[in-house]
Order: structure tokens, then C-alpha cells, then sequence
């Protein structure tokens, strides 16, 4: 092959290299935005469970304050096995309606981080085929500028 051949396949071979170096500053980019994206929404998953547990807390103290006022000062066996049995209700309840939203937040945390590590796979095998393809093209343009280093001597006007 002539040098000038040999020319426009390395220009071809640079501008491929270009170009798979750039894809892969991409994927980089993108692997840090799913990375920022995971922890925004964990914070904000972890926000929500923190409020609605608060909300959980406060409802539970106002049927406790409700079921105490009303079974009243008296002190007779029955209001207080009437007001026992409110108590345990109440934190039957309650324990019932945490262990629910608990396994609510845990399902959405679960199904998101899935996601996540299912689009971070997909990056990181895009990311080792760009790397076998870079590393074929780099290899490519090294045999390409050693056959043309090779042409121009043997091209070359020799004296004798």
C-alpha cells in the first residue's frame, strides 16, 4: 500500500480513537449521574420513611391520650382492663402499621437500587466492549504508522 493510502486509514483510524474515547467519557458521566440519582432518591426515600414513622408516632400518642381519657380517673377493675385492652390495641396497631410501611419503603428502596444496578451493568459492558474496540484501533494505527514509516524507506531515492 502506498504512504498515501496508509495516510487516510490512520486519519480514519485517529478520528475512530476519538470517538470511543469520547463515548467513553460519556458513559463515565453517566455512571456519576446514575451514582448522584441513586443517593437524591435514597435521601429521599429515607426523608419519607422518617416523615411518615413521625406521623405513625403522633397518631399513635393521640389514641393513647383519647383511650386514657376516656376510660376517666376511675379506678375500678373493669375501666382498667377495658383501658389495658385499648393500650394493647393500640400498640398492636401501631407495631403493625410500622412493620407495613417499613416493608413499603424496603420494597421501593429494593425496586429502585434493581434498576440502578441493571443500567450501571448495561454502562459497564458498553464500557468494556468501547475498551476492547479502542485498544483493537490503537493497536491498528501503530501497525498502520510502522507500515508507513516502512513504505517511505522503501520509497525512498537511495544513493549509491
Amino acid at each position: 500500500m502506498g504512504w498515501v493510502t496508509l495516510s487516510l486509514r490512520k486519519m480514519t483510524l485517529k478520528q475512530r480513537i476519538s470517538n470511543l474515547e469520547y463515548r467513553l467519557i460519556q458513559i463515565s458521566q453517566e455512571q456519576q449521574t446514575l451514582a448522584n440519582q441513586s443517593s437524591y432518591a435514597q435521601r429521599y426515600l429515607g426523608m419519607m420513611q422518617n416523615q411518615s414513622l413521625s406521623q405513625l408516632n403522633v397518631d399513635k400518642l393521640n389514641y393513647l391520650k383519647q383511650a386514657r381519657s376516656s376510660s376517666g380517673n376511675s379506678s375500678d377493675y373493669q375501666s382498667q382492663l377495658n383501658l389495658q385492652s385499648a393500650l394493647d390495641e393500640i400498640n398492636l396497631n401501631y407495631s403493625f402499621e410500622k412493620m407495613n410501611m417499613e416493608s413499603v419503603f424496603q420494597a421501593q428502596q429494593d425496586s429502585m437500587l434493581q434498576e440502578i444496578n441493571a443500567k450501571q451493568q448495561q454502562l459497564e459492558l458498553e464500557q468494556e466492549q468501547i475498551q476492547t474496540q479502542l485498544a483493537a484501533a490503537r493497536a491498528e494505527e501503530e501497525q498502520m504508522s510502522q507500515a508507513m514509516d516502512q513504505d517511505i524507506k522503501n520509497g525512498a531515492i537511495k544513493l549509491v
